[in-house]
């Protein structure tokens, strides 16, 4: 049996009390994960088991179950799990910072069109294959690298492509 880290005392453990896991605002209940608590001093604490997949089971029910438009502490959760900061998921979006900051303090509800780009990316990044290392930093650079007011072009510009550029087998994954 365990022993209680403040008082020495022993620890009882539970598995089958639903868990409230303070995830930054969102309301994520965790079944069948200890809790232990101390008989002598009341002291309560819990572990959990592989956080990082978690955290990407989270991200991924909040993007392909979620009907409505993603609020303010899921666009926050995706932005972290993503590794951005608010400017980097600004310049992925191609808003302005400060369009970012109002849908992530609830001043403003995001639109239609940014709620299903923040998911595409979130979905593209840890829903594929590739390994950890790989996912989405080529995806996310390129939608940063773009020019956030862009105007139509009405010359016609050639795409070149070599044969190598598409039979390596690299192209698969990422």
């Amino acid at each position: 049996m365990e022993k209680c880290a403040i008082c020495g005392g022993e620890m009882s453990v539970t598995k089958d009390k639903p868990y409230n896991y303070p995830m930054g605002g969102l309301q994520v209940i965790l079944l069948g994960i200890p809790q232990y608590t101390c008989s002598e001093c009341g002291e309560e604490f819990t572990t959990i088991p592989n956080a990082e997949a978690l955290h990407k089971m989270i991200g991924l029910e909040i993007c392909k179950n979620k009907k409505g438009l993603l609020l303010p502490e899921e666009i926050i959760f995706l932005r972290k799990e993503l590794s951005l900061n608010a400017i980097g998921l600004a310049g992925v979006l191609g808003v302005d910072p400060s369009t970012l900051s109002r849908w992530e303090n609830g001043k403003k509800a995001i639109g239609e069109g940014y709620d299903r780009m923040i998911r595409m990316s979130y979905l593209t990044c840890f829903d594929d294959p590739c390994p950890k290392e790989k996912r989405c930093y080529k995806l996310l650079s390129l939608f940063s690298e773009l020019p956030q007011k862009r105007k139509p072009v009405k010359d016609k510009t050639p795409i070149l492509i070599n044969p190598q550029e598409w039979l390596t087998p690299a192209m698969a994954c990422c």
